[in-house]
């Protein structure tokens, strides 16, 4: 049988080698989370900017008078020859 000498370095001394399926769905599972905490959003100029035209493209009053007024007219079902 062979052996094998590893050379153990400081940083990799105490971490898994690998990590398992269950190790994930136990992290997953188990993590805490912190809802009172607020979310913060860094973002440079340029992301605002495209934000800021996003949120005003889908966000803005539609104005369709002559849809408005073919909606809206009044409609008689029972009407005089």
């Amino acid at each position: 049988m062979k052996e094998y000498n590893l050379v153990e370095s400081e940083n990799v001394g105490n971490l898994p080698l690998v990590v398992g399926t269950w190790q994930k769905i136990k992290g997953l599972l188990c993590k805490e989370l912190e809802f009172n905490k607020p979310v913060v959003l860094e973002l440079t100029q340029k992301e605002e900017k495209v934000l800021t035209e996003v949120y005003d493209f889908l966000f803005q009053e539609i104005k369709f008078p002559e849809l408005h007024e073919f909606l809206c007219k009044p409609i008689n079902f029972f009407r005089k020859k």
